[in-house]
């Protein structure tokens, strides 16, 4: 995007020059016959060879706007010098290139370099204009103003306007890309954790299966059916952590081991509440419906969104009231965390923290959705549906 981006004012400045080069060959042409067909005009061969230097002059005024300007004081010198085509003033076309050549000079080449070049301008203009017959004080103000000096300001302030906007333009895409970066850092360091939660969820079911086995091959000859009980929980125990082996691949850990102790679930919700109680947030827990046995990467998801969410009202709406709705339905869970506080917080995960968007990762591992908005009445409100393995659906 930032390549493409760059491209456009290069892209801009080609078809400009071209646009110079169509301008110069009209102003060859109209020089060119104004200079034959017009009897007053004196020295032709001076003034059809100026033409053409002009035209070249106007044609590359973008990528050599002190060369350019120098082949109009050049010529002002020639003119000077010669004393006799000072008729070249007469010509409507050389008049209107100077004016490009001079707005050239002010809006194309460097801010040193071009101020000399005008002073030197102005020297030569004002030495031609006193020192030509019948020239004087009132015929030099208003060749250098509209001539010279007019044109050379508007080149400037448009040159000083375009830098203006390049900045803009830089500094806009320098925002975009960090806000782009500190996205990108908010996924993966939400999943680098996900990878090591789901590490242990994984780990803890290993070590179930090893102990349900061992007590299996203990009972196996005198009492086969707590045996075959203890298989049982085996397979399931087997089958849950190959679940959550398939949701582990592509999220990469960073190899940090933790104890294998069972992680937090919704069953451990309460606790959450009363932290949120001591830290301004009054919550309020509901719960639809029958609650099913679930995966436990499945039940820690859960739990770390309605723990972000208070988190989120903690530091965003302290104090208010907050309430935590869990809704066990046919085929998936849906939660909904929403507080009547009235401080403004982002929502993309990218401006003053990466809540949000650590859930969407989160919600995204298991496939369900997530909603994170204002309320139009005050407040925020976050909804979560996590759709339910088939085997644990009602």
């Amino acid at each position: 995007m930032f390549r493409a981006r760059g491209l456009l004012p290069g892209v801009r400045a080609i078809g400009l020059a071209r646009v110079d080069r169509l301008v110069a060959v009209v102003l060859l042409v109209v020089i060119e016959l104004q200079v034959w067909v017009d009897a007053s005009i004196r020295a032709r061969a001076f003034s059809a060879l100026a033409g053409v230097l002009l035209a070249l002059a106007v044609a590359v005024r973008r990528q050599r706007p002190l060369a350019a300007t120098f082949v109009v004081l050049a010529l002002m010198t020639v003119g000077m010098l010669l004393g006799g085509p000072g008729s070249l003033g007469k010509v409507g076309g050389v008049n209107v290139a100077v004016i490009l050549l001079f707005y050239g000079l002010g809006a194309f080449a460097p801010e040193r370099r071009s101020a000399w070049m005008l002073a030197l301008a102005v020297v030569i203009t004002s030495t031609n204009a006193l020192t030509k017959p019948g020239g004087g004080v009132s015929s030099l103000v208003p060749m250098e103003l509209f001539g010279i000096l007019l044109p050379y300001a508007v080149g400037r302030v448009m040159r000083t306007r375009a830098a203006g906007e390049l900045v803009s333009r830089a500094a806009a895409e320098q925002l975009d890309a960090a806000r782009d970066s500190s996205a990108r850092a908010a996924a993966y360091g939400e999943r680098a954790r996900i990878a090591r939660e789901l590490h242990d969820v994984i780990a803890h079911s290993v070590s179930v299966m090893v102990i349900q086995a061992g007590g299996a091959r203990l009972v196996m000859g005198d009492e086969p059916e707590r045996a075959e009980e203890s298989l049982r929980s085996v397979e399931r125990a087997g089958r849950e952590a190959l679940a959550e082996m398939r949701r582990l691949l592509g999220i990469l850990g960073d190899g940090d081991r933790r104890a294998l102790a069972p992680q937090p679930g919704l069953a451990d919700v309460a606790g959450l509440l009363a932290h949120a109680g001591t830290s301004g947030i009054s919550a309020d827990l509901h719960v639809d419906g029958d609650p099913t046995p679930v995966p436990p990467a499945l039940d820690l998801c859960a739990y770390r969104i309605v723990q972000e969410a208070l988190t989120n009202a903690i530091k965003h709406a302290a104090p208010a009231t907050a309430s935590v709705n869990v809704c066990w339905e046919e085929s998936a869970l849906a939660l909904e965390i929403s507080d009547d506080g009235r401080c403004h917080r982002a929502v993309n995960g990218t401006d003053g923290g990466h809540g949000i968007a650590g859930m969407r990762e989160r919600v995204a591992l298991h496939g369900g959705t997530l909603e994170a908005a204002a309320r139009p009445d005050g407040g925020f409100t976050v909804r979560a549906v996590l759709p339910l393995a088939p085997e644990y659906e009602r």
